[in-house]
């Protein structure tokens, strides 16, 4: 297949040079993704960042699934996800010619999947040394990737892209690109919802450099690459009526370089030309376009001054000595100095009409902390020759005040977002932000640069153990004076780990009262516990306790009714209303009214033959429906060991669960038909 013509690699050959400069260094393969909200839907792309998984997902495809994870801003605790494609694959060949008809661009990764060969046709011999691709499938993955930068039709078709307009305006969703076939887990995540979605930002205003019937227009590429892949320029000589310049999108096609440029040629140098941007990110979405610039063609001066000396005489004076050359004079009106608070500002003229042959002069005018001035050397005919600008700087050893208002908040994913109000001093540069999990101990610098705004998002992992995170922030000068540290900002993390559970460990029962003693949740964020009840005949349990702290380790339920089994269990709840799972249950009653008398022979025999101790004795009393014995240790407390039911002969219990060399305490008492109970009987056992 040879559908792919010549004139469109031509249109980006240039820009596929250094994107495919052959890598030396390993870098282990992975999946990029990235995501938009449109018009009420969510935009999805992704690529590998290796050839050969490139060609090997052409025939496995990917996988898409998404994951419900917020909803009306709460978390969701159990996982929705659904499967919005099990494979997807790029379009069948026939497909793809219809959507040429809307794109262009379509037609360079059709070829780059589906040709028989990938051979540029050129007639430019110089072009093949500068392809340094290593092979055609490199080629291959290289152009394709590229013109999917720039056009998401092709990248949908590719099955490299996804339109969700299933999507709900209060939730929010974490997609997830699977590549197929491949040994391991090659995948990546996307974080979005219909609430993320933003205006458009305007492009940075570029800059125009006017010559004689021609002008250069320039503006920053990698400051806002992010945003934009590629770009429109438009004209207009009324600042009304725009057209487009360019039949392609216009995008950086040198890895290392920062700018982009575009010259335009002028019909003459008396109209005054106005010029704008607009951004094309990757989904193909045009942005607002940027500022207007505008200017006039010139006749160029060929000589330029230079500055060469400077320095602050007293306040408000400065001396500055340049440089022009002498053949050059008789060009020229004589010179201006020129003033701005920024290198590439707005500069305001300070001093003009100085004599063509005048080097060094004095310039008296308002400094700012910050000054830039310039030499302009004005031409006879028109037009004039400007020097670069050099900073001037009254001496500054007074730092800004230090940023104020600093408050934050923080999401269930670990997104925290800072913000303060912005200083006002004309010489502020930026500020750093710190950040540290003990208010006490050193803090970290978490902005690389200077950060220029008064918001700042980062990102902490959600699940570690640090409860909360605190934030300080510095403010700079263009002296590199540095403030005092902002007041620190405390942020509790969202908390939805529950605590640990308590334990209730004993229990003691009295008349018409149980008294549980617990042991208190080991969480450190534990504010309360909670104490439940019920019957064996309810199904349900009854808060019937709320205890404040962890200090409190006793409770005796006094609403009890006597020959009624009550189930008892506890939960702690931390400062984030987080509950833990319950105590393991205890069964308790109440002692009765005690109404007869201990029995009054208890007694027993040691077998250390066998290893056992007897236990055996007799009541007179009658109507006795059990017995219940209760046995403990040395350091222990009593516990009911056994129930037995009465007989006619001799009543005895045999122990066998006993270690030579302890002590053993047992005791025994009477339950009657009638649900009154006897004293207790105590013996104790040295074994």
């Amino acid at each position: 297949m040879k559908f792919l013509k010549g004139y469109l690699f031509l249109f980006l050959i240039s820009s596929f040079i250094s994107f495919s400069q052959v890598d030396t260094i390993y870098r282990a393969p992975n999946v990029y993704a990235k995501g938009k909200v449109s018009k009420n839907k969510i935009l999805l792309k992704w690529s590998v960042d290796n050839p050969v998984l490139w060609k090997k997902s052409l025939n496995t495809g990917y996988k898409l699934e998404r994951t419900t994870v917020l909803r009306d801003g709460n978390p969701i605790m159990k996982d929705e996800v659904v499967t919005l494609e099990e494979k997807l694959l790029p379009l069948p060949l026939p497909e793809w010619e219809a959507l040429a008809q809307q794109d262009s661009l379509v037609l360079v990764v059709a070829q780059a999947i589906y040709g028989d060969d990938f051979q540029v046709e050129r007639n430019d011999n110089s072009l093949n040394s500068m392809m340094l691709l290593n092979d055609e499938n490199n080629q291959r993955f290289a152009f394709s990737m590229m013109t999917a930068e720039q056009s998401f039709l092709a990248t949908k078709a590719a099955g490299w892209g996804y339109e969700d307009k299933t999507a709900q305006a209060n939730e929010k969703y974490v997609y997830t690109i699977t590549l197929l076939g491949v040994d391991g887990n090659l995948h990546a995540s996307v974080y979005i919802g219909l609430q993320d979605k933003e205006d458009a930002t305007p492009p940075l205003a570029p800059e125009a450099i006017f010559g004689n019937k021609t002008v250069m227009i320039v503006w920053d590429f990698a400051s806002q690459q992010n945003l934009y892949s590629s770009y429109h320029l438009e004209r207009s000589v009324d600042n009304s009526n725009f057209k487009r310049l360019n039949d392609y999108p216009i995008f950086s096609w040198e890895s290392n370089s920062k700018i982009i440029s575009y010259t335009d040629h002028l019909e003459d140098n008396n109209t005054t030309y106005y010029y704008r941007i607009l951004g094309v990110d990757t989904f193909g979405e045009t942005s607002l376009p940027s500022t207007t610039i505008s200017g006039k063609g010139i006749n160029l001066l060929e000589y330029t001054p230079q500055i060469v000396a400077k320095g602050v005489i007293a306040e408000n004076k400065v001396s500055i000595e340049w440089t022009f050359p002498e053949e050059g004079e008789f060009k020229i009106s004589g010179f201006n100095v020129l003033q701005g608070e920024t290198e590439n500002g707005q500069f305001q003229l300070v001093k003009q009409n100085l004599q063509s042959n005048t080097r060094k002069d004095l310039v008296e005018t308002k400094l700012k902390p910050s000054n830039y001035f310039k030499i302009q050397a004005v031409a006879k005919e028109g037009g004039s020759r400007e020097s670069f600008p050099v900073l001037i700087q009254p001496i500054d050893s007074i730092p800004p005040v230090a940023p104020i208002d600093l408050e934050g908040e923080i999401d269930s994913l670990g997104v925290v977002n800072l913000k303060w109000k912005q200083n006002i001093e004309s010489d502020l540069k930026g500020y750093k932000v710190f950040r540290g999990y003990n208010p006490k101990e050193e803090f970290v610098q978490i902005t690389k640069a200077i950060w220029l705004q008064n918001t700042y998002r980062d990102s902490i992992n959600s699940k570690s153990l640090n409860k909360k995170v605190y934030y300080k922030v510095i403010a700079i000068d263009q002296r590199y004076n540095e403030s005092n540290f902002s007041k620190i900002v405390e942020i509790k993390k969202i908390d939805i780990i529950p605590p640990s559970s308590p334990v209730i460990k004993d229990y003691s029962f009295e008349e018409n009262k149980i008294t549980l003693d617990f042991i208190p949740s080991s969480s450190d964020d534990v504010i309360k516990h909670f104490v439940y009840r019920r019957t064996e005949s309810e199904e349900n349990w009854q808060l019937i306790k709320e205890i404040e702290g962890k200090k409190t380790t006793r409770f005796t339920d006094t609403n009890v009714k006597p020959k009624t089994e009550y189930y008892y269990t506890i939960t702690a709840v931390d400062d984030s209303e987080n509950e833990s799972d319950p105590a393991e249950p205890l069964i308790a009653s109440p002692l009765l009214q005690i109404v007869k008398p201990a029995i009054k022979s208890f007694d027993y025999i040691v077998d250390r033959n066998n290893r056992v101790i007897e236990l055996y004795w007799s009541s007179k009393e009658k109507d006795i429906y059990e017995y219940q014995l209760y046995k403990k240790s040395k350091e222990g407390s009593y516990i009911l060991y056994k129930i037995i039911e009465p007989r006619k002969e001799k009543m005895n219990f045999i122990d066998s669960n006993i270690n030579p060399g302890n002590v053993y305490n047992y005791s025994i008492r009477a339950v009657f038909k009638d649900g009154s109970l006897s004293a207790f009987k105590e013996i104790k056992v040295t074994y």
